[in-house]
């Protein structure tokens, strides 16, 4: 019984950490979001600094999945905010045809290694060109 109730937790924290946290969007003034807008090059993605190691490496990048063909999330810069560090990003679309809804799953890399993945609505409204 033992072993099963250690293997039913080890399940479970090993599929805990695989969930991406769900994090904020920010202006960098103090301002948070729900999600990310395109268009926009104003805002940061808040990402605890203990889940980067607790600093920011300088080797810093970002791979964004989860969103239509033709949308992107770009890194601008990193910046450190209290126990936060700060993605600067770029939200920007090839066509403003149609709406943008989706959930971006941005893993957050050193070199090649995962330090953590986050996930964030991306917001944008269809218009006319």
């Amino acid at each position: 019984m033992l072993l099963t109730v250690a293997a039913a937790l080890s399940l479970a924290t090993t599929a805990f950490a695989a969930t991406p946290a769900t994090v904020y969007a920010t202006d960098g003034n103090g301002n948070q979001f729900d999600g990310l807008y395109t268009e926009s090059s104003w805002m940061a993605v808040e990402v605890p600094l203990a889940d980067l190691g607790g600093r920011v490496p300088s080797d810093l990048s970002i791979a964004v999945s989860g969103l239509p063909e033709g949308t992107y999330v770009t890194l601008d810069s990193v910046s450190t905010q209290g126990s936060y560090a700060l993605l600067h990003v770029s939200v920007t679309r090839d066509s403003t045809a149609s709406n943008v809804n989706s959930l971006a799953q941005i893993a957050v890399n050193s070199g090649s290694a995962t330090l953590t993945t986050v996930q964030l609505p991306v917001y944008g409204a269809a218009y006319s060109e």
